[in-house]
């Protein structure tokens, strides 16, 4: 595939994010959101004192949701693609699929990175250097590009698209109760990838990252997968 290729996709990528109202007001969603819950977090810290020995599960939360909508923006403009029986089409252009999905996930990698990344920084609630920043926002970020593989797969349009937004971020919020209660039953959200994000920043550890990012790897592949045989 030529440079000139994906710069044209990204032209028309940005052109139709810019044309359709909600996936312009998603660009600007997390912004409302991250600085809603600042504003809010004084008044919570007032009725919870011992919440700030959470801020790093916390953040952990707001950057993983915060880079899911960089991830959904991808996602939906896809399912659009998908309506219109566009990745069809693709998989007859004189370039292989998967330059064409490298493309797309890369695009959703960074949109999720710049969402996550602003919630750390303008929550700036802990004391990270740049560099942990960064890593961390990465780390958040993961869960954006497999959650857009499995949205593409299960969901036909747009309108079945919010339907599975709506429970990814369910499920996505769900594990934080592992951190609150002590039961045998907690053990269960050790198969979300995305808990292991939040127990590194809780409790940070090389052991949680690598896990983190194993199980993240594990399931972009089962997600990738997935996408093959339901658009083939």
């Amino acid at each position: 595939m030529k440079p000139t290729t994906f710069i044209y996709l990204f032209k028309n990528d940005i052109r139709n994010i810019f044309r359709d109202k909600t996936l312009l007001m998603m660009t600007v969603l997390p912004l409302i959101m991250i600085f809603g819950l600042k504003a809010a977090l004084p008044s919570v810290v007032k009725l919870l004192p011992s919440f700030p020995n959470y801020y790093s599960l916390f953040l952990a939360v707001v950057g993983t949701v915060s880079g899911l909508l960089g991830g959904y923006i991808i996602a939906f403009v896809m399912l659009d693609e998908k309506d219109d029986d566009v990745l069809k089409v693709i998989r007859v252009m004189p370039f292989p699929m998967f330059l064409f999905m490298a493309y797309r996930l890369l695009l959703a990698g960074f949109w999720a990175f710049i969402f996550s990344f602003s919630a750390l920084l303008i929550f700036d609630i802990q004391d990270y250097s740049l560099l942990e920043n960064i890593f961390y926002a990465l780390l958040c970020s993961q869960t954006a590009v497999v959650m857009l593989l499995f949205m593409v797969s299960f969901a036909s349009n747009k309108i079945e698209g919010v339907t599975f937004l709506k429970g990814l971020n369910f499920f996505i919020v769900l594990p934080v109760l592992a951190f609150f209660v002590d039961a045998w039953w907690k053990y269960i959200f050790t198969i979300f990838p995305f808990y292991w994000t939040y127990k590194a920043m809780q409790e940070p550890n090389y052991l949680w990252i690598l896990i983190s990012v194993f199980s993240h790897f594990v399931a972009f592949g089962i997600g990738y997968y997935l996408f093959l045989k339901k658009t083939e």
